[in-house]
């Protein structure tokens, strides 16, 4: 009896702990957002534990510099976070090498799909979904009323034309001799930043980067020749651009210094201003893209991605169900002063009391992203390199397109 008894407490004990097993879900998020860091650690990851008490969430921020990186050392050990982001453009590269798992057995039966109307589409790839969007954010012109009445300019009606563009730079530029007190209008000197400002320049005068079957780089064409001289011209003949990008002074942006007329920048630049430069953000103002042939202009999405290498998959789509649902993002989108794919969202009180963030929803419906090609982030380092050579003027934009163009299609040949 006593025996029969002893087993049974050991039966129930381990039946119990078999019930109370923690298994850890690691998740990497891009970029290093302070705000979102605090939400996270201290609100988002306690609630989700509490409701979940066979699940221990392990959340990592990763820079965004250093991302891709990491991530490409995790694949190689075959030690991969169960769920990491990263931008839409990223899908095809991750599939093609067999690092993501499909969602869709997931996404039929999710009851908020609907809520992500079209968004849901940015992480489609062959015929599988595979990525889902968490944060948007696009590339818009920033400027302010002060300097614009200043220059005598209306900042209610800002440029919506490249002819306007150009004249408005030239009004609000400021120089001493040769030296720039405040540049027209400021361009990103190298990298990822100026391929995004470039990019919607190409598709406003009608170019692309890539043939449409994805094997030759098209951005040489006319209108990618057109399309980059405008940019290098504000600098060589305009006189209204310095070939130095216009840096920060302390935590304080080039615009909110006043050393800047107008810049491209993503929405979170204005969350930047609100907490260091909080005097000036009444006089910041956000305008539509401008139109040449097109009114077309970048934005992405960034998202949440299964690794192929997760423990458990239905334990990382609980988490990633819950860092999805429309509470989450209003924090997340909120935190980062980003745009939230959900449609119920786009309402959300804290887009709704700040009309710069409502141009940036308005302009959505101008947005396109980066080419979804296995090798985009390659191609996209090729061109971010000549067009920072024709900005610089070592190269005339013909033949740093016309360079750019033979790399690229050596490596789409390979």
């Amino acid at each position: 009896m006593r025996k029969s008894v002893v087993l049974a407490l050991v039966l129930i004990l381990t039946l119990s702990a078999a019930g109370f097993a923690q298994t850890t879900i690691r998740l990497w998020f891009a970029g290093t957002p302070q705000a979102l860091m605090d939400a996270m650690y201290d609100e988002m990851v306690p609630a989700f534990e509490a409701a979940n008490p066979d699940i221990k969430l392990e959340v990592e921020f990763v820079p965004w510099s250093e991302l891709s990186t990491k991530l490409a050392t995790s694949f190689a050990a075959g030690v991969t976070p169960d769920i990491f982001m990263h931008g839409q453009a990223a899908i095809a590269e991750f599939v093609e090498s067999n690092q993501l798992l499909p969602l869709d057995e997931f996404i039929a039966d999710w009851p908020d799909k609907d809520d992500f109307g079209a968004t849901l589409g940015s992480g489609y790839y062959k015929d599988a979904t595979y990525f889902i969007p968490v944060f948007g954010a696009g590339r818009l012109l920033i400027y302010r009323a002060d300097t614009f009445k200043e220059a005598g300019l209306d900042p209610d009606n800002p440029p919506t034309t490249w002819d306007e563009l150009v004249e408005a730079a030239k009004a609000l530029t400021v120089k001493q001799g040769n030296r720039f007190i405040r540049q027209g209008i400021d361009f990103p000197a190298d990298g990822i930043d100026l391929q995004q400002v470039w990019a919607p320049f190409l598709w406003q005068a009608g170019g692309a980067f890539l043939t449409e079957d994805g094997t030759q780089a098209a951005f040489n064409s006319p209108e990618g020749v057109e399309s980059l001289q405008f940019m290098v011209d504000f600098i060589y003949t305009h006189g209204a651009s310095d070939v130095r990008t216009a840096q920060p002074v302390g935590n304080v942006s080039p615009i909110a210094a006043d050393l800047v007329g107008m810049i491209f920048e993503v929405p979170g630049v204005l969350a930047q201003i609100k907490t260091y430069s909080p005097e000036v953000y009444p006089e910041i103002r956000v305008a539509l893209p401008t139109k040449h042939v097109t009114q077309d202009t970048l934005y992405s999405f960034s998202g949440f991605m299964m690794s192929r290498h997760t423990v458990d998959k239905e334990k990382a789509w609980r988490v990633m169900s819950y860092l999805l649902s429309a509470d989450s993002l209003e924090k997340i989108n909120q935190a980062m002063a980003t745009l939230p794919p959900r449609v119920s969202l786009a309402e959300a009180e804290f887009i709704a009391e700040d009309p710069n963030l409502k141009v940036y929803v308005e302009a959505m419906q101008f947005g396109r992203g980066n080419p979804n090609h296995p090798k985009w982030v390659q191609i996209r380092d090729i061109v971010s390199r000549y067009l920072e050579r024709a900005m610089r003027g070592v190269m005339s934009p013909q033949e740093a397109l016309d360079e750019a163009a033979k790399e690229v299609n050596r490596l789409l040949a390979e």
